[in-house]
């Protein structure tokens, strides 16, 4: 057990280490709001950078094609000899998914994926929700989590980490309200006071302690803000998994993490201070500064001043005015596009993802190759390190399934693909083993790239449409959906036929009009209005002379086509009198 003094020790220690990365991650957070400070004069305390945030743009495109599409869960069994252990094996990946809903995946995958890209890290953790009677996925904030030192970038599970975060006077005393009144001491506090907690946890234990309250003109959370007095330990309590219940991915970067970004931000403020004495420059052209120039051995004096709105003459006396005009320097606009340019070389920013094409690019695929060159790379690395993670993940959340639920059965309707449906587990039971994949249908390729290369695969021949089934996002159930792709094809075919043999006269005027007015007006399908029409005819001229049995007749069909049935004979199979007589010797 680590005392709560501990713990705040050991977290200064981490802040202090990681004190220059989380300095780059606040950068590039204040670029991506556009609160760049552009240290002039002349400019009003309120105003922002007037340039393309290009921080903002390429990391919003580059993290929705991460979380475009969501990878799928392969569970193999622990014996594959066993029916048994194929059927759990079923059963949990059909649970795990049903975890991954209970916690909306793809919205936290959308923040994660922003995170990855722009601090170059992703933390989450994980509880047991005893409400909801599943695992709970927590998004952190990276600024304000602070794991133990890792191997290396494939080392995604620390053995312990700390994370900070705020909460009020009011929803200390709900929850905690003896420690409460220790932390507030004789001081008079407010309902909106905020105090800063410090969650602690690891493979034995998970501690929550109250260090102190965060001032009024705090902007943001550091070191050097909270105090050590008062220290409340709000709550301690074993950890059942035996493992650290948080998982950090982290980019792979050389030696320290690196956001994508980091390396523009330099540029990027540059521009922004360029582009504001462009427009200072540009102020003072139109409102120039007004000199009074006085002549030789003569006092200068403004007599009366011109106002050109009532018509008033201004006069001058022993001088002459003179208008100092400031041109701006004709290099300006040709610095700011090739810090532009710069800043999308460096980050990776094509001019695709504001929704423009590059000046040298003609045509469609040209520009696909430029795209593809640019983000495909990134995407790719960036899901395979969250499916990495996601691996990790789901084995904390078996571990806490069986420890907090254990012997209870669980039930979860699940709309994921390829596991729809209400699915039943007792976690004891069904997780004989905590083993998973997580994979991407395509890693580096999203949503869009997705589909226009698997439909490229399937005219060359090289791909099945069933295959592609299985991994477009869009087709939940591929047997299903194989089933309506054939009937509509099978439908097409009829329809056709129909409509030559309509065309042809080999189908009465009457019963094509019958037909279409059974599609029309009775809203019936064209194979339930085929299959009507047909029952019709036969019963119609099994009504002629002399009358027969109406599944003899050809209905809507030729004489001869096949659609009759065929008589049967009472006497069919009976032996000839020869027969008989030659069985009796006569």
């Amino acid at each position: 057990m680590k005392p709560a003094e501990k713990i705040l020790e050991l977290l200064r220690e981490r802040e202090s280490s990681q004190g220059p990365a989380m300095e780059r991650m606040r950068r590039v957070r204040s670029a991506y709001d556009g609160e760049i400070v552009v240290p002039l004069p002349e400019l009003d305390e309120y105003e922002s950078a007037a340039v393309a945030n290009l921080v903002s743009q390429g990391l919003d495109q580059t993290a929705m094609r991460i979380s475009s599409t969501m990878p799928d869960i392969v569970c193999p069994p622990s014996n594959p000899e066993s029916k048994a252990s194929e059927k759990n094996a079923r059963v949990r990946r059909r649970a795990l998914f049903g975890m991954w809903e209970t916690n909306h995946m793809d919205l936290k995958m959308m923040r994660r994926a922003r995170q990855f890209i722009g601090y170059a890290s992703s933390p989450v953790s994980l509880r047991f929700d005893p409400v909801k009677q599943s695992v709970e996925w927590t998004v952190r904030d990276p600024l304000t989590t602070y794991p133990s030192p890792v191997i290396g970038p494939d080392d995604l599970e620390p053995t312990d980490c700390i994370f900070t975060y705020e909460r009020t006077w009011a929803w200390l005393k709900l929850h905690y309200p003896d420690q409460a009144e220790r932390l507030r001491g004789n001081d008079a506090l407010e309902q909106s006071d905020v105090f800063q907690l410090v969650e602690y946890v690891d493979h034995e234990e998970t501690v929550l302690i109250a260090v102190g309250r965060v001032p009024q003109d705090n902007t943001g959370w550091s070191r050097s803000t909270y105090t050590t007095e008062p220290l409340a330990e709000l709550e301690r309590f074993p950890n059942r998994i035996g493992m650290c219940p948080a998982v950090v991915p982290g980019r792979v970067c050389l030696d320290q993490a690196q956001g994508q970004f980091d390396g523009m931000l330099g540029m990027y403020q540059t521009q922004a201070r360029l582009m504001a004495l462009e427009v200072l420059a540009v102020q003072k052209g139109i409102f120039p500064d007004t000199w009074l120039v006085a002549r030789a051995g003569e006092q200068p004096q403004i007599i009366n001043t011109a106002n050109g709105l009532t018509g008033e003459i201004g006069q001058v006396k022993g001088g002459d005015l003179k208008d100092s005009v400031l041109n701006p320097g004709f290099m300006t606009n040709p610095t700011i596009d090739r810090l532009e340019r710069a800043q999308r070389l460096t980050a990776g920013i094509p001019s695709e993802f504001g929704g423009e094409s590059g000046s040298n690019i003609r045509t469609g695929r040209r520009g696909d190759a430029v795209m593809s060159a640019v983000v495909d790379f990134p995407v790719q690395e960036a899901q395979r390190v969250f499916a990495a993670s996601m691996e990790a993940e789901n084995r904390r959340a078996v571990a806490l399934a069986k420890a907090y639920a254990g012997g209870k059965a669980v039930s979860f309707y699940v709309s994921a693909k390829g596991a729809k449906g209400r699915v039943d587990y007792t976690p004891n039971k069904h997780f004989d083993t905590d083993h998973n994949r997580v994979v991407f249908s395509n890693p580096g390729t999203d949503l869009n790239g997705l589909i226009i290369g698997a439909g490229q695969r399937i005219g060359m021949g090289t791909m099945s449409k069933k295959s592609f089934m299985e991994i477009d996002p869009m087709v939940n159930d591929v047997e299903s959906e194989h089933d309506e792709v054939v009937a509509e094809s099978l439908e097409q075919a009829l329809l056709a036929s129909l409509q030559t043999q309509a065309s042809q006269g080999a189908i009465p005027p009457g019963d094509v009009a019958r037909i279409v007015e059974l599609v029309r007006y009775n809203k019936a399908d064209l194979a339930g209005a085929v299959k009507k029409v047909h029952e019709e005819a036969q019963k119609r001229q099994a009504t002629q002379v002399p009358p027969e049995a109406p599944e003899a007749q050809p209905g809507i069909a030729q004489p001869g086509a096949g659609a009759e049935a065929v008589p049967t004979s009472d006497t069919a199979g009976t032996p000839s009198l020869r027969d008989l007589l030659s069985q009796v010797g006569g």
